[in-house]
């Protein structure tokens, strides 16, 4: 493995030192050598272009000489996106949650859809039941359709109270949560997802999973 290297300024590189590694690391020519010292370079350098030539290189057909190649990977992810001062913090923060109103709001929706669903299946029951209704019955019978056909309406509308619920919180947090990804400033963490900063984790984040 080549020598581990300290975190490098970014402002010491240029577009033409980009070019160059990446010449370098899909070259016939470089050797093992020279292939691991760019990557423990790149991995080191928290830029969004040394992560694009790192990914470049994985599909390349020498990446397997780099045996360390995927933790290089996870360890120049991990330092591109950690927060350089305050704001990159609260803005860290902000995308964490951004993603995770994500979520909610996907399982909202996995609710909505379940309560269409019972909500169609309570008014093709209804509908069977009135025909039931009109058809010659007994009085027993009769007494029991009125009673199955009072108790089905009862439950259809509290599903439909639930579903306007369930419908107008998620055109909420869609609201919220694109509030809150407006108020991120870092241009590097705008279009980062969810799985990009899965290791990232503040001080008091595992409390409050466990809150």
């Amino acid at each position: 493995m080549a020598e581990h290297k300290p975190i490098q300024d970014p402002k010491k590189f240029t577009e033409k030192d980009y070019q160059k590694f990446e010449y370098i690391l899909l070259s016939e020519n470089t050797t093992q050598e020279e292939l691991e010292e760019i990557v423990m370079l790149l991995a080191h350098l928290p830029t969004k272009r040394a992560q694009d030539i790192l990914k470049k290189f994985k599909q390349s057909a020498r990446a397997e000489e780099v045996a360390w190649l995927d933790v290089a990977m996870e360890e120049g992810q991990a330092f591109y996106i950690w927060p350089q001062n305050e704001q990159e913090e609260k803005d860290l923060m902000a995308l964490k949650l951004y993603h995770e109103k994500q979520d909610q709001i996907i399982e909202m929706m996995g609710e909505k859809d379940g309560r269409e669903y019972q909500l169609e299946r309570y008014r093709i029951e209804l509908t069977a039941l009135q025909a039931l209704q009109k058809e010659n019955v007994s009085s027993q019978e009769k007494e029991d359709l009125n009673y199955r056909l009072m108790a089905l309406r009862d439950m259809i509308k509290i599903e439909e109270k639930k579903l306007e619920e369930v419908k107008h919180e998620i055109e909420f947090e869609e609201k919220l949560s694109q509030k809150i990804r407006e108020s991120i400033r870092t241009k590097r963490y705008k279009n980062l997802e969810s799985w990009d900063i899965a290791g990232f984790h503040f001080d008091g984040e595992a409390w409050l999973e466990e809150y």
